[in-house]
């Protein structure tokens, strides 16, 4: 009897499915493998006990149970997000639970977890580098279309200049040449969107190129309030990586984070080597990777305005162009990677860029 139950123990454990039994009053009778990884608890801990003691009385799993303990009614699979321990990984799982019968009487309830994190991660790189080419085409056909009349507009501008004697009257030609310079710099920038591959990757240590970029933004007079935290993961290898986009990559979100904190609050610049898998496009398997955060103390991102943060030109800044975060989604996007912006756990804004672990050979 005993070998039947260790075997199917192991047969349950083998399955890519949580599955989760509790009795009449709610307590854990039994907890495969792939439950525990995904509830973020052991069996050790669960084993005996109620579930809302474990995970707490708000706690979707523990909701759901709750539900078919009291109506004896299966509930159907539904999609809910599963937050680990201390934040530092959220899961998306459809959860389905049904009573358990014995002698045609109902004596407990039994949940199952299916984990769709990484179909769901899959589909949102796909996404980002779908939208990476649309707005890469876009900004090539405004760049062209906008450069010629105002390389026309400049010319026209000069040699007003030059034929104007009135110091008053040659103010306005100078005021035409300044704005279409500036406007020729936004299309410099919004150019970048059009570079497809343009990236030169070799081995680098992603620390060394934080480190540089922090002590040079240090010596600006915005960041004299500004304290600096690093929690570094000292694990993580030299990574294949264009050290010139990387950067820029943190150059903007660093930016970003000081600007919306008005040069006074508290930074943490955080990696560490993702314990997940992950699917990218272009892979066979899954694969490691490298998350580096950004997070600042400011006044965050209005929840409607997430979805929108990386289209080009919109901003939340009055002096703002709108086109740092698109560069920035396009450069992470290009190295395989994702960016993600979300609240941060004081208030402000979480910058998440995951990057793939191709340790340099």
């Amino acid at each position: 009897m005993n070998d039947e139950l260790e075997r199917m123990g192991a047969v349950l454990d083998s399955l890519r499915v949580g599955i989760v039994a509790v009795n009449a009053k709610g307590r854990v009778e039994f907890q495969n493998a792939e439950a525990s990884r995904i509830l973020d608890v052991s069996r050790r801990s669960s084993a005996g006990r109620r579930l809302a003691e474990v995970l707490g009385d708000r706690h979707p799993a523990v909701s759901i149970l709750m539900q078919v303990l009291e109506t004896q009614r299966d509930l159907s699979s539904h999609e809910c997000v599963i937050h680990h321990r201390h934040g530092e990984r959220s899961l998306i799982v459809d959860l389905a639970a049904s009573p358990i019968i014995m002698d045609r009487e109902a004596d407990g309830a039994a949940l199952t977890l299916h984990d769709r994190t990484i179909g769901r991660e899959l589909e949102d790189m796909v996404d980002q580098q779908a939208r990476s080419e649309v707005y890469a085409r876009l900004a090539s056909g405004i760049a062209h279309e906008i450069r010629n009349p105002l390389g026309g507009i400049r010319g026209a501008a000069q040699l007003l200049e030059s034929r104007l004697d009135d110091p008053g009257l040659r103010r306005f030609p100078e005021l035409i040449v300044e704005q279409t310079d500036r406007i020729r710099r936004l299309l410099d920038e919004f150019g970048e969107l059009t570079r497809g591959g343009d990236i030169h990757p070799r081995p680098v240590n992603i620390h060394e190129i934080l480190d540089k970029l922090l002590t040079l933004q240090s010596q600006s007079g915005s960041w004299r309030e500004i304290e600096v935290r690093r929690e570094y993961d000292p694990s993580i290898p030299d990574l294949e990586l264009d050290p010139d986009r990387i950067t820029q990559v943190f150059l903007n979100l660093t930016r970003n984070a000081v600007q919306a904190m008005e040069g006074r609050g508290q930074l943490t610049l955080r990696t560490r080597v993702d314990t997940p898998y992950h699917l990218s496009p272009g892979e066979s398997k899954p694969m490691r990777m490298v998350r580096i955060e950004v997070d600042d103390t400011g006044p965050g991102i209005p929840d409607e305005h997430l979805p929108l943060v990386f289209t080009p030109f919109f901003t939340g800044r009055e002096d703002g162009t709108g086109l740092g975060l698109a560069l920035t989604q396009h450069w992470v996007v290009k190295h395989g990677g994702r960016i993600q912006m979300l609240p941060g756990h004081a208030g402000g804004t979480r910058a998440r860029v995951l990057l793939p672990v191709r340790e340099a050979s």
